[in-house]
Parts: structure tokens; C-alpha cells; sequence
């Protein structure tokens, strides 16, 4: 069959779409060539094809169309596909709009022409249609629910009709308050809306649509199309909650409709095998072959009119991310890919065959000998482990470049630790990827702190620090010290963007970073972090001995690069942070901390002074940081507002995610503590603790963040006049510490005196003994 030609118009609303032809097998096992004009958005299912995706189309009038719609869906293939305007009434029977491989479902309207939704689901999900009064009572609305392996998907497809009452618009906003707490993994609620005077950027629109626009914005739905769909206006809408699309994608109309279809790519299974970001796979962008100049070009080109005429924080958030998300769509579309899995450890052919021999001996015949001899082999192959081992650290000392060896030794074996392959919980072993990830943000977010009444702090300085100035050379430096890295944080951008991008990122984030700023607003999308567990030491199977390390947005880091750097400028240059503090402030570092802490020790033995050292462990520092006492202490040292407002506000109402491997746990709200794994929060820590050093007068403090190390000296005749001095200071430590809302770790905690090993003291803090 001859490909059909059609003329192109200079209008692009109105031009016929430019025909694209896709071969495949028909009925007869022959080739045909089909003429679909939807080479656009056919093309977007060729990059989507390992997620799901939902097809978003206004029919008007499918009967006479549904002849395109079964070509369109067989080449395509979507996961479902929602239909509005149907005009579809009970006197249509299923037969004459049913397509093969899939079910469909179906709200017709009887009552006049017009209207009508029905949704087509793929033959691999089972499938439940929705018995909900308060949903169903929606004029021209369909719910279904969807059964995966390991979630459930809740769809909603709706018609509003322009002719709309305001009784149809309260209904529609009790649907969105319902759905949202349905039970669902996910849920999503997509059609044709006609709400052109709605501006979705803002969540803004005539007063008449305040409740509805209140209650989507207030349920936590996020609307996702973000280019016209009919003319200039967007009225075919995708909603979602509890899920953010990988992308979704307007391409051209659908036959003779006057809408253009909609195509949402959700991070799940195209087919009923469960969540693809299980602990296999995950879904990300590849870099490897991108075209930066490109991507300088369409930033360029992008529409940034409304990003520099706006006041609006929230605003400037969406644009930004929506012309950034779309350049990148363009030349580096997300994908899944698979996970490359740890191999275990090789074993020799030999032992392998000698150690399953060895085991079905004993299996057969419970002789406890053989217990032994599969022993001695297990030896024997950690004898051969270790001298490979050997080998290895051998060769890479030997060869030119040694640092660079180690490393990637050290890495390579590092890699393997970070596995987690089962947890120990209350005398149970759990190994489901899953629940390993919720035990360990229970962990993380399972911590309370004391009521604390906020008090009046005695000032430290007349001199003041209200605002940052940002500049774009400023901005610039903090974007050159970004590793390139391709790894994201929650908001799916990576540090390789920013510093590839050109010229242009740096004036749009002034903008960006000024506004919020003056407004003593940190924003909203960037509260979210990723929790990775960090391994201590200890057991690995404990949730105990890990520490959460976040991961937060590059485009945040680069703000707290700029706010650390002025911030901590103003605390030394005031000598607002007390000498003893050696981390994470400029030129201090562990090694001044270890040079000053060996150099007072020295002093004191060549003075032939005894010497005894105090070393404390404070539990989930960071984490139990309240925030109610550190505003106090910042007041104290001059900052002011709207500085002062832009810290509470970049502490306050933050989200935690854990997650290990691609695995995510369910988001936890976090309500103390500082960020660990954040530019800024090791600063605000510092000023946090900054006073314990005024606990000792006696003692000299070293610490390096929370770890703490005091030093006392003495002549031997002055000992016992040195221990009641330690002990008058351990009970001021005591007492600094509950006041602070901290705790100490006393397992961690001990004395060690030089000069003389056989000194016997009996040191208390908390009524428990230090070791």
C-alpha cells in the first residue's frame, strides 16, 4: 500500500501531521507499510518501552476512528490508553470498539451526545473497576484499579465538560481528596479537563475554580503536562500521586480531533512482572554520548521571558526544572537499565567440585568427619583468597602509578561492603530488599527529642550577618568545585549538568538564588533527600552501626556552597567559633586537630607532667540536633533575618527517603537534626556544639565536629586535685549535654592516662562508669 502525502500548513495547530510510515506483519504474514502520521509520539514509545505508559487521547467521536485507534495501538503498544469524548452510548456494543490484547472499560453517556470515557488496559494486569460513590459520582468519569505483582495503580480518566457546573467542580474536588487516600500505591487521574484560565505553573485561576485548585494542591497531586494540547491551551491533563513520570510527552493530534495526545512514562513494568526498580534495576539518563554544545543551545533557546518578569520562588522552581527537564529529554532521554551485580567470590573448580561432593556425602550420611574435611577445604580456599589479595596489593605498589592503583584496589573491594544482603531485627533475619530499606529508615527517622522551651541566649557579638550575597562569578566557583559526576539526587539532576551547561546556568540561578534569599525561603522540592546507610563498624547485619548519609540536590549544594563560605567567613572573623573546633572550617582540618592534640600531650610528658585523656562519643549527633536551640544559638551570634528565616526554612519540613540499592523506602517526615551529607549542615552543627568547650576550664578540648577529646595535665603531687576537677567538669558536660538535647554513647566513651599505666580512676558521667 502506497504511503498517503499530505500538505503541510503554516499554522502548526492546524497543519495535518507529517506522515511517517512503520512496517509490520498484518493478518496475512506480509509486509505493510502503514501510514499512522504519528511519528513523533511513536517515536517516544521506542525510548519508553521498558516503562509504562499511559496514552492520552480526545477522540471526539471514537466509532468513526476506531479503525486508527487499533493500528495506532498495535504498532504503539501502550501499557493503557484513556480515551475521552468517546460518544460512546450503551447502544455501541463492545465488539465494535474492542482491540485485541486489550480490555476495555467504559462510562458511557446515554442522556445526550458528547462526552463519554473509556479506558483500554493491557491483557497482562488483572483488573478491578472502581465501586466508589464519591468517585463515581463525576459526570463522565471512569476508575479503575490495576494489580500488579507488587503495587497497585489506581486510574481515574475524566471529562469536564466546558459547560461545567459548580455543583460538577465540587464533586470533581471531593474525587481528588478520596483518591488521594485510596488504597493504592500509586494513583493517577488524567483527561480532558477544559480549564484553559487555569495557570498550572502557579496553581492559580479564576476565584470559581479556588476549591478545586485548593484541594489538588492540598491532597499533594501534581499536574504534569506542562505545552498546549488544543491550541494554545492546556486542557488535556495528567495528575499524579505517591509517582513522578519519567516524562510526558504532547505530540500531534489524533486523526481528525482537534487535540493533541498526551503520553505519561511512569517507572514501572510495562508488563504484570512487578515494580522494575527493584533491586536490579533503575531508571537514569546516559551521558556518554551527549552533545553539550546542544544542550547550551536549548537552554538557550528555551522560553525563559516568565522566569526573569516572575517574583514567585515557587514559580522560578518550575520553570527552571521544566526547560531544563525538557532539554535533557531531548538529548538524553531516562532509561532502565539493569544493575551490575557483585559476583561472590571465584572458587577454584577443584574446591567446588570437592566441597559439593563433601556435602552430599554428609547429607546422605550425617557423618560429623565430614563436618571436618569441608572445614579444612573452606581454610584452604581462605588461604588462596588471601594470597590473591597479596598478589594484587603487590602488583599495584609495583607499577608507576601506585596511588592510582590502590584507589581503584581499594574501591573495587570497598564495592563488595556495600552490599547489604540481610538485616538481624529483633531476632529475625530479613533479606527482602524491600523491607531492609524500611528497617532502615525506621532507624533513621526513629529518634525523639526532649521538649525544649525556647529561652533567652546571651548575645556573643554587636555585629551583625542578615543576608548573602550572591554574584555569578560567586556561583561559577561553586558550580568548578562540583565533582562531574552522572549520579542525582531526588530531583534528578546531576552535577555533570551544571558544569556543562554554559554560561547561561549561572545567570539563571542568580535569579533563582537571590529571590530566595530575600524572601527567607528555601524551597519546597528541595526538602527531599535520599538517605544512604553508611556503614560504621560493628556487626553489618545491625541497622545500629550505620549512619544515614544524605543525598540532596546538586542545584541546593551549589546555594549552600555559597551561604557556607560567607557564613563561615563572618563566625571566624568574629571568633564566633571557639579555637578548639578543628572540622569543617577553612584551614582546620583532622590533621591540625591531631597536630595540636599530640603537641599538647608532648608538652605535657616533657614537662614530666602526668597526662590523662577523656574521650567522648556523642549518639546520633546530627541527628538529634534541636532545631529550636541551634535558631537560638545563630540569633546569639548575630544572624538576622532573612538569613535567619532561610535556615529555619532549610531545616524545617524536610522528607527523607532511604534508599539502598535502587530500592526506595516510604518518605519520612524529619522534624530535628542537621542534613549529614549536605554542604551547610556540618556548619550549623558546628555552631550547635560550639559551646560545650566552656564545660572545661581545667581540661583543654580538641574536637573535630562531634568528636571529642579532653586533655588534663598534672604533677604527679596535684593528682587528686585533678580528679575532683574532672569530675566537677564531667558533671558540667552532664549537664550541657541534656540541655542540649544530646546523648552520649557510654560504650564509646573512656580515659586513658600517660605516665603511668597503673593509675586506677573511677570517672562517672550520667551515673555510669567510663571504661
Amino acid at each position: 500500500m502506497a504511503p498517503r502525502t499530505t500538505s503541510l500548513h503554516s499554522n502548526p495547530d492546524v497543519q495535518t501531521p507529517s506522515p511517517t510510515s512503520f512496517s509490520f506483519i498484518n493478518s496475512c504474514g506480509a509486509d505493510a507499510q502503514i501510514d499512522l502520521g504519528y511519528g513523533d509520539i511513536l517515536s517516544q514509545f521506542v525510548v519508553s518501552r521498558d516503562l509504562f505508559t499511559i496514552l492520552l487521547i480526545n477522540a471526539r467521536s471514537l466509532i468513526n476512528k476506531i479503525s486508527e485507534l487499533r493500528t495506532l495501538l498495535l504498532v504503539a503498544k501502550p501499557t493503557v490508553a484513556l480515551i475521552t469524548e468517546s460518544w460512546c452510548s450503551s447502544s455501541v456494543l463492545d465488539v465494535h470498539i474492542g482491540i485485541d490484547d486489550y480490555t476495555v472499560h467504559r462510562a458511557n453517556r446515554d442522556c445526550k451526545r458528547g462526552g463519554g470515557c473509556l479506558i483500554y488496559i493491557h491483557n497482562s494486569f488483572v483488573v478491578s473497576k472502581v465501586e466508589d460513590e464519591t468517585m463515581n459520582n463525576v459526570p463522565d468519569s471512569l476508575w479503575v484499579v490495576l494489580h500488579g505483582d507488587k503495587y497497585k495503580l489506581l486510574i481515574g480518566c475524566v471529562y469536564r465538560a466546558p459547560s461545567s457546573t459548580k455543583e460538577t467542580d465540587a464533586l470533581l474536588a471531593k474525587s481528588f481528596a478520596h483518591a488521594s487516600s485510596f488504597s493504592a500505591n500509586y494513583k493517577i487521574i488524567a483527561g480532558d479537563f477544559n480549564l484553559p484560565e487555569v495557570n498550572w505553573l502557579t496553581s492559580s485561576g479564576p476565584q470559581r475554580f479556588d476549591e478545586l485548585l485548593a484541594t489538588i494542591d492540598c491532597y499533594g497531586w501534581q499536574q504534569h503536562v506542562q505545552t498546549p494540547t488544543r491550541g494554545d491551551n492546556m486542557l488535556d491533563l495528567v495528575f499524579c500521586h505517591d509517582t513522578i513520570p519519567v516524562s510526558t510527552y504532547v505530540g500531534n493530534r489524533f486523526s481528525s480531533s482537534d487535540h493533541r495526545m498526551v503520553l505519561c512514562s511512569l517507572p514501572f513494568s510495562p508488563l504484570n512482572t512487578g515494580n522494575k526498580q527493584d533491586s536490579g534495576s533503575t531508571i537514569c539518563r546516559s551521558y556518554k554520548y551527549t552533545d553539550w554544545g546542544l544542550v547550551q543551545e536549548l537552554i538557550r533557546l528555551c522560553q525563559w521571558d516568565d522566569y526573569f518578569t516572575t517574583d514567585s520562588l515557587e514559580a522560578l522552581v518550575t520553570l527552571f526544572y521544566r526547560n531544563v527537564t525538557l532539554c535533557l529529554d531531548t538529548v538524553a532521554p531516562k532509561k532502565i537499565v539493569k544493575l551490575s551485580r557483585h559476583r561472590t567470590e571465584y572458587i577454584p573448580r577443584a574446591h567446588r567440585n570437592k566441597l559439593r561432593k563433601l556435602k552430599k556425602q554428609y547429607y546422605s550420611t550425617k557423618d560429623i568427619s565430614l563436618l571436618l574435611s569441608i572445614h579444612e577445604s573452606l581454610e584452604s580456599i581462605k588461604r588462596l583468597r588471601s594470597q590473591k589479595d597479596l598478589d594484587e596489593e603487590l602488583t599495584a605498589l609495583e607499577s608507576t602509578s601506585k596511588v592510582y592503583n590502590l584507589t581503584a584496589l581499594l574501591k573495587k573491594r570497598m564495592q563488595s561492603a556495600r552490599e547489604i544482603p540481610y538485616l538481624l531485627h529483633d531476632k529475625v533475619i530479613y533479606n527482602e530488599p524491600a523491607t531492609i530499606c524500611e528497617l532502615f529508615s525506621d532507624w533513621f527517622a526513629n529518634f525523639s527529642l526532649e521538649t525544649h522551651m525556647p529561652g533567652e541566649t546571651a548575645p556573643l557579638t554587636i555585629s551583625s550577618l542578615e543576608s548573602i550575597v550572591f554574584t555569578n562569578q560567586l556561583i561559577v566557583q561553586a558550580i568548578k568545585s562540583l565533582k562531574p559526576s552522572t549520579s542525582t539526587g531526588p530531583d534528578g539532576l546531576a552535577s555533570i549538568i551544571f558544569k556543562n551547561s554554559g554560561c547561561d546556568i549561572p545567570l539563571l540561578l542568580l535569579k533563582f538564588f537571590s529571590i530566595s534569599m530575600d524572601t527567607g525561603t528555601y524551597p519546597s522540592e528541595w526538602k527531599t533527600s535520599f538517605i544512604i546507610p553508611h556503614y560504621k563498624s560493628g556487626d553489618r547485619a545491625n541497622v545500629r552501626n550505620y549512619r544515614p548519609i544524605n543525598i540532596t540536590p546538586v542545584i541546593s549544594r551549589i546555594m549552600e556552597k555559597v551561604v557556607k563560605d560567607q557564613l563561615s567567613d563572618y563566625l571566624i572573623r568574629g571568633d564566633l567559633v571557639t579555637r578548639s573546633q578543628h572540622g569543617f572550617l577553612k584551614n582546620r582540618s583532622c590533621v591540625t586537630c591531631h597536630f595540636d592534640f599530640f603537641n599538647c600531650i608532648t608538652s605535657s610528658r616533657e614537662a614530666r607532667k602526668l597526662v590523662v585523656v577523656l574521650y567522648f562519643d556523642i549518639s546520633r549527633a546530627f541527628d538529634m540536633v534541636s532545631h529550636s536551640i541551634l535558631f537560638e544559638k545563630l540569633y546569639s551570634c548575630g544572624i538576622r533575618n532573612p538569613l535567619l528565616n532561610w535556615l529555619k526554612s532549610f531545616l524545617s519540613n524536610r522528607v527523607q527517603i532511604t534508599k539502598v540499592g535502587s530500592v526506595l523506602s516510604h518518605p519520612r517526615q524529619i522534624s530535628s537534626g542537621v542534613v549529614q551529607g549536605s554542604v551547610l549542615g556540618p556548619l550549623l552543627f558546628t555552631v550547635y556544639i560550639n559551646s560545650i568547650c566552656k564545660c572545661f576550664t581545667s581540661g583543654k578540648p580538641f574536637l573535630y565536629a562531634d568528636d571529642l577529646k579532653v586533655v588534663y595535665s598534672c604533677y604527679t603531687h596535684e593528682l587528686s586535685d585533678m580528679v575532683t576537677k574532672i569530675h566537677l567538669e564531667l558533671s558540667s558536660l552532664a549537664t550541657w549535654c541534656a540541655e542540649s538535647c544530646l546523648n552520649f554513647n557510654i560504650d564509646k566513651c573512656g580515659w586513658i592516662c600517660i605516665g603511668n599505666s597503673k593509675l586506677d580512676l573511677t570517672l562517672e558521667i550520667n551515673g555510669r562508669k567510663l571504661a
